[in-house]
């Protein structure tokens, strides 16, 4: 079992579990919809619910 150590901070991509060109995406996204200030937990949540009704358009 993994431990949470609070002091200890996990990257954007992997804490996202994302490749480089789909965080430069979400990134772009976010700038697209002015959501800069926005918690990066909620931007990543629009981007794919975009992506979602997008491809099911």
């Amino acid at each position: 079992m993994n431990t949470y150590n609070k002091n200890q901070t996990a990257s954007r991509r992997a804490a996202f579990r994302c490749n480089g060109a789909q965080l430069d995406a979400i990134l772009r996204f976010a700038e697209e919809r002015k959501l800069e200030e926005q918690p990066l937990h909620i931007v990543v949540a629009e981007y794919w619910r975009y992506q979602a009704h997008a491809k099911a358009a």
